[in-house]
Order: structure tokens, then sequence, then C-alpha cells
């Protein structure tokens, strides 16, 4: 949506969830401590899943779940594309202070009814594929093959989820995205142990409650769409159709997006296959440091989060001294807390491997695994905090093309490293070296380079 065709700015002011006025580091921090606590409650029954089956199942079947990781990245990838071009339009929209927001939801989610039903069917006739394709081992086929089948059945819903509370945290409102995300958790959490525990289901009780939770939550993110007046929106069924102008501007900016995870997922894919080629207890094993992994970080995923909505509220209303600023104080917020969250990652590696299962085996391959991925976190910071600026503007396409090349890097050094030279952890430091590669590269474009042009909308 370029600048000409902006219609009917309205300027308010005192907005809730207005983030282009008042002191930078409060406002980020307070927007983003929900996003953190929704988080933790996504990773909280994410981790409850894997020890439910790890510890009640068994550990081929954590192997099986681990091994759907990388298909299950792609589907994410679809979803935070899609909703990363609705959200930072969104955000810069609240910024210029546009009612155009109302024809950029509703279109939103035509989309993701849309794209989200194709995904359903196709992953349906795909699974089987793709499990061959990352040779998954014997042993764990059948029920991977289980868990990825009724993970595709909700598609639907998890996009409505990402795309319906991306837009309302990109309006400021992080909290109402949190209390859905914790009655998601709950959900997920009651089922896992009812339908693994109680009913004996295995995989499929984990996966039956995942996707059940999850369009609960969706349906209450879209109920408080369109019941709330708080961002002056009328969302009513006679305007409920899709705007083809807003669509071309999601799409400019969640394609670049989608592509960028998409490429990234296949290159886990193949990762995910060179792990597998180590066996059902580095599988387990990667599984763990997956789940380990992201839980440290979740803290700097959500100070992302509230940073990417600050620089697409900011951009939008043309205060990009305020964002310049706001990169500076947060990007060295995020980075200190990486680093100490590094540490305590590496010196607390075995306790955290023992949360997971009791295999002796495994547990001593996490502790190796984790220490090296530990080392990176700071280095993952800077990354994080310079993305989020360029998100904030648009800027996908230069992120797409700066990730492909870490891709491309990765995974052949994964090959060398790891299956050439026979050593699963070489997976992990491969891993690392593309995270700084993706470092340095967004921070020498994010100084030098042309970002501005990929802003949709500006307040003039």
């Amino acid at each position: 949506m370029s600048e000409k065709t902006l219609t009917d700015v309205t300027p308010k002011s005192g907005r809730k969830g207005d983030l282009t006025q008042g002191p930078i580091m409060k406002k980020v921090l307070l927007f983003s401590f929900p996003v953190f606590l929704s988080s933790v409650f996504s990773a909280l029954y994410n981790v409850v899943d894997s020890v439910t089956v790890g510890r009640f199942v068994g550990s081929d079947a954590l192997a099986a779940v681990g091994a759907c990781f990388a298909i299950t990245m792609v589907m994410v990838a679809i979803y935070s594309g899609f909703g990363m071009g609705s959200g930072i339009l969104v955000a810069q929209l609240y910024g210029a202070k546009s009612k155009d927001i109302t024809k950029t939801i509703n279109t939103a989610y035509i989309i993701a009814f849309f794209v989200g039903t194709g995904m359903g069917i196709v992953g349906q006739l795909a699974a089987k594929g793709l499990l061959n394709l990352l040779k998954t081992p014997a042993n764990i086929y059948d029920n991977a093959l289980i868990y990825l089948r009724i993970t595709f059945l909700g598609c639907t819903g998890q996009l409505f989820y990402f795309m319906g509370s991306g837009m309302l945290r990109s309006m400021g409102d992080s909290k109402w995205p949190m209390y859905f995300g914790i009655i998601c958790a709950i959900l997920n959490i009651v089922g896992d142990l009812l339908l693994v525990i109680v009913f004996d289901m295995g995989v499929a009780g984990v996966a039956i409650a995942t996707i059940v939770s999850q369009l609960i939550s969706a349906i209450l993110v879209i109920i408080r769409t369109y019941r709330s007046k708080a961002y002056g929106l009328n969302m009513t069924r006679e305007n409920f159709r899709p705007d083809f102008r807003i669509l071309k501007d999601i799409l400019k900016i969640g394609v670049p997006g989608a592509i960028n995870s998409l490429t990234n997922s296949v290159g886990l894919m193949i990762i995910q296959s060179y792990a597998n080629s180590f066996g059902s207890d580095f599988v387990a094993c990667n599984t763990v440091v997956q789940k380990v992994d992201s839980f440290a970080l979740l803290p700097l995923m959500a100070l992302g989060q509230g940073l990417t909505t600050f620089s697409g509220q900011n951009i939008g209303a043309g205060r990009e001294d305020r964002v310049r600023e706001g990169v500076k104080k947060l990007g060295t917020f995020m980075f200190v807390f990486a680093v100490l969250s590094g540490v305590v990652v590496f010196f607390s590696a075995g306790l955290l491997a023992k949360a997971f299962t009791t295999n002796e085996a495994v547990i001593g391959l996490c502790i190796k695994a984790l220490r090296v991925v530990a080392y990176f976190y700071g280095v993952m910071a800077v990354q994080r905090a310079v993305h989020a600026m360029l998100q904030g503007s648009g800027a996908m396409l230069p992120i797409m093309i700066i990730s492909v090349f870490a891709i491309v890097i990765r995974v052949p050094l994964s090959y060398l490293l790891a299956v050439k030279g026979n050593n699963p952890f070489g997976l992990m430091w491969a891993q690392g070296i593309a995270i700084t590669v993706v470092s340095v590269l967004s921070v020498i474009y994010a100084r030098f380079g042309n970002w501005r042009r990929f802003v949709s909308v500006r307040r003039s």
C-alpha cells in the first residue's frame, strides 16, 4: 500500500497500544512481557508434549515426534509468513492512524481460511513422502506418520491463530493474545494427560490435544477481533470481503517472509535427515535440544516481537529517529540477556536433559549438544534485534536473501562437519556458524542498505 493510496488518515492521540509516544524501554518491555508469558505457556505445553511422550510412551515415541519437527517447521514457516505480512502492514497502518486496518484484517482472515484448508489437504497427501524424504528410521515411522497426519488437520486453526494474534499485537494489544495462549496451553496439557496417560492414545493423543486447543484459541482470537471497539475498527459482516489492493501488500511482505522460513525449513529437513542417520538416540537428543533451546530464548523472541511492533508503528508514523533509539536500547538489553542465558544453559545442560528422559545415552548426547548451541546465544540476539527493525519496515526481501545465503552455507557445512566427519555435534556447530553469518550480513544491510524503500505505509 503506497503512501498515495493511504486512505482516511485520522490523527488520534492517546490510543490504546500506541508505541509511537512515551518512554521507549518502558513501552516495549510492558508490551513484550505478555508476549513472553504467552510464549512460556506455548513452550510449556510443547515441553509437556515431549515429557509426556518420552516418559509415558517411550524414547522411540519421543523420537517419532522429533522426526516431524522439520516438517512442522515448514508449516510454521507458512503461518509466520502470512502472519508477518498482515501484522507488519497493520502495525504501519496503526502508526499512520489509517482506517484501512479494517479492510486489512478482513482480507487477512479470508486468506487464512483458503491457505489453511489447502495446506491441510496437501499435507495429508504428502505425509508419507515427506517422512521417506527425511529417511525416518523404521522403528519410529508409524508413530511419526500418525502424529504428522493429525497435525496437518489443524492447519486452518493454527493459521487463524497466528494471523489473528499477530494483528492484535500489531495494534499494541499483547494481553489478549496472552490470555488465549494460556488457555490453549492449559487445554493442551490437560488433553495430553487425559489422552496419553488415561486413554493410552500415544502420539495420537498428543497431536489431537494440540490441534483442538489451538482451534479453540483461534476462535477466541477471531471473536476478540470482531467484538473489540478499542481500535476504532468497523468489523461487520457487510464489509467482510477481500480487498485485492491490500492482498497485494500483504503478499509483498508475507511471501518473502514465507519463502525465507520455508527455505530455512527445507534446510532443516535436510539437516534432520542427517540427524536421523545417527540413530534414534541422537534423534531424541536433537528433540530435547530443540525444546530447551526454544524455551531458553523465549524472552529474546518476545523482545524481538515487541521491537518489530514498535518499529512498524513508528515507521508508519514517520518516527525513524525513535526507531533508531529503540533498536540501540533494546538490542543492547537483548544481547546481555542472551549471553546470560547461554551461560545458564551451558552449566545446567545435564539437569535440563534429565527433565525430558531417563535414557542415560540420550542425556550424555544432550549435554554435549546443548553446550555447543549455548556459545551462539549472544550472536542470535544481535540477529533478532536487527531483523526486528527490518521486519517492522517491511524489508522481508533482503532478510530472505540473507537467510537463504546462510542456509546454503549451513546445509553443506552440516554434511561436512557431521556426516562426513562422523560427528553428530557438527550439526550444532554448523548452525552456530550460519547464525553468525546472518547476523553480520544483517547488521551491514541495516547500516548501509536501502531498507526504507520497503515501507508500505507512512504518515506524512
